[in-house]
């Protein structure tokens, strides 16, 4: 009589927090500096493991991208819905953003900024899915903040003048990651990015 073959084993770990615990160490190091063996080191998963459930390098990295992508979203969103008025939303979300690039918040424990602008510039020349991936990003936040200040602001502004101040508010959060990743305070940067979202939307 033939034995029924046996199953594949279930996974015995969570993918969310392992890709969490991947992203972790993109987030640090960097899409080139990452090895294999760090990110096996941190999950506590052997090469096969990972691959199995997460593809190579690449779609680990990638994947990492999106899920913090979502995650950032989610966090910023619920930052800008304890208050009302662009004004205030916006401050209250720059707050939110600055506090997550400084290490402040249970997305991420050091000053490492944003994960996509800190890490995908040096890779976008070099690869079409990586430049995909930071063109997504950037237009992801170009639209939320225009959305946002369309719905405050009942439609004063064109839709030119709308995507306009969508860019320069976006530009302000790029450099704040780089400054962020480079040691300023948060202090300063919430200084820096109050002062200009009362230029930018007042």
């Amino acid at each position: 009589m033939k034995q029924e073959s046996k199953r594949g084993r279930p996974r015995k770990f969570d993918e969310t927090e392992t890709l969490n615990r991947i992203m972790q160490v993109f987030w640090k190091n960097g899409y080139a500096a990452t090895s294999l063996d760090q990110i096996a080191s941190e999950t506590g998963l052997n090469r096969p493991s990972l691959y199995a459930a997460f593809g190579s390098k690449k779609e680990m990295y990638l994947a990492s991208i999106d899920q913090f992508a979502d995650e950032m979203h989610s966090y910023l969103r619920e930052a800008g819905a304890k208050t009302t008025g662009a004004n205030s939303r916006l401050k209250a979300i720059m707050a939110a953003a600055i506090e997550l690039y400084t290490g402040k918040t249970a997305l991420s424990s050091a000053p490492y900024g944003c994960l996509a602008i800190s890490t995908l510039p040096a890779e976008a020349a070099q690869d079409p899915d990586f430049q995909s991936a930071l063109e997504a990003m950037i237009a992801r936040m170009d639209k939320g903040f225009a959305s946002l200040i369309r719905h405050e602001t009942n439609d004063e502004f064109s839709e030119i003048e709308l995507l306009e101040k969508a860019q320069h508010l976006a530009l302000i959060l790029h450099g704040i990651s780089i400054r962020a990743r480079a040691g300023a305070t948060s202090q300063t940067l919430k200084d820096l990015a109050f002062s200009a979202v009362d230029k930018i939307v007042p």
